[in-house]
């Protein structure tokens, strides 16, 4: 198999270290490092802190986004990328910063426990957790909690996407899933997860070591099987609404596109896009015309779906 062409947009990103993910803490403090580079961007339209949630005798931070002039918004709960190893809130700031933005909503990112040290379904349980807090604190986030949505990147997409099914299992409704570069087979059975070895961000022999990494010692089984890994499930009937973007020079891309068809296959209502050209993480690349169209895709979407209207001003 031939791995397409990258688009010029995102040839230069060849030139980047890739993380070695068999070398933690080299891998995290590579990410710290790109973060602080990049600086934490702000913007006139959207305002957001930090904050603990108490779960137990443990803390879970989160950061709040939230876009000024927005009454009554709806509830994005995200999970930053990352290979289930590495990242934290700095790690997709800008991402959350366009999806409290455009999407017109309140964005509660959360810093997930990490893999080797606290495998599945420490990551999978934490966000659990921030969902029914959300749930519980509509007042406190001045929010319509019951307009909830769930999304992430990668790593962070197949954490949102196990969240998705246990909600469904559990009977409360979400309004949205929004799955950018969905990394949700564990067995690496489609074609670009085994052989696009030549491809910025992410290659094919990093898939398996982040797998392992999130499942520790043992395979979780059954039900947990699929909370962990999504493309394991045989039932995806009833899910919510669900937006998965891909790029065409992505490991991830083809089960990307088989998790749609399934959920397609199933009933569920499911927008997909692909972007010629572009590899894992290419959204991140906000300069590229393919960033800033999916970008744009995500934004009408979260609008459309929990979006809050912009408040009345005195003329």
């Amino acid at each position: 198999m031939v791995t397409p062409k990258l688009d010029a947009e995102f040839v230069r990103l060849h030139r980047m270290p890739d993380p070695d993910l068999a070398k933690v803490k080299t891998a995290r403090r590579m990410m710290a490092i790109a973060a602080r580079m990049r600086g934490r961007r702000r913007s006139s339209e959207v305002t957001f802190n930090d904050q603990a949630i108490e779960v137990g005798a443990r803390r879970i931070n989160v950061r709040i986004y939230r876009a000024n002039g927005a009454e009554r918004p709806g509830v994005l709960v995200y999970f930053h990328g990352g290979g289930f190893i590495v990242g934290d809130l700095e790690t997709e700031h800008e991402v959350c910063l366009n999806h409290a933005r455009d999407g017109r909503c309140v964005v509660v990112s959360v810093d997930y426990r990490l893999a080797p040290e606290f495998p599945f379904p420490a990551a999978h349980d934490d966000g659990w957790e921030v969902m029914n807090w959300v749930r519980n604190n509509g007042a406190l986030l001045n929010a319509d909690v019951a307009r909830l949505a769930v999304g992430g990147g990668s790593a962070g997409a197949s954490i949102a996407a196990g969240l998705a099914l246990r909600a469904r299992d559990e009977g409360f409704a979400l309004s949205l899933v929004l799955l950018q570069q969905p990394v949700v087979d564990n067995l690496g059975q489609h074609r670009s997860a085994r052989e696009f070895n030549d491809t910025p961000f992410l290659k094919a022999k990093h898939i398996p070591m982040a797998w392992d990494a999130y499942f520790g010692a043992t395979t979780p089984e059954g039900r947990a099987l699929t909370y962990a890994a999504a493309f394991a499930a045989e039932n995806v009937a009833g899910l919510a609404d669900t937006l998965i973007i891909a790029g065409n020079c992505d490991p991830a891309r083809d089960e990307a596109i088989a998790y749609a068809r399934r959920l397609t296959d199933a009933g569920v209502n499911v927008d997909l896009h692909l972007f010629a050209g572009a590899p894992h993480g290419f959204d991140l690349v906000e300069t590229a015309p393919a960033a800033r169209a999916a970008i744009a895709i995500r934004g009408k979407a979260l609008a459309r779906a929990i979006g809050g209207a912009a408040e009345a001003r005195a003329a």
